[in-house]
């Protein structure tokens, strides 16, 4: 039963923190943006819009399905502002 607990939370993590982190990391100093930060927000950001996508589609729960929208929103959100600053 610990085993299935650890799944659920490995496939429910990166939606659930990987979106708002990737958010908070591009909202800290938005116009000095380094290339590793970048590809550090690219990365957090799809891997939390895929799995986001995931939740979303497999119509588990209602509580998945709004862990999945908060996930591909923060993500979504976080991808829009590297590429909005990182042209100045």
């Amino acid at each position: 039963m610990e085993s299935l607990a650890l799944a659920a939370a490995i496939i429910v993590a990166p939606a659930m923190f990987g979106g708002p982190l990737s958010l908070l990391i591009s909202f800290w100093k938005p116009t000095n943006i380094s290339k590793f930060r970048r590809v550090f927000i690219y990365s957090l950001s799809s891997l939390s819009t895929l799995v986001g996508l995931f939740l979303i589609f497999e119509n588990i729960s209602s509580g998945a399905r709004n862990v999945g929208i908060l996930g591909i929103a923060t993500g979504l959100t976080a991808i829009w502002r590297v590429r909005k600053y990182s042209s100045l």
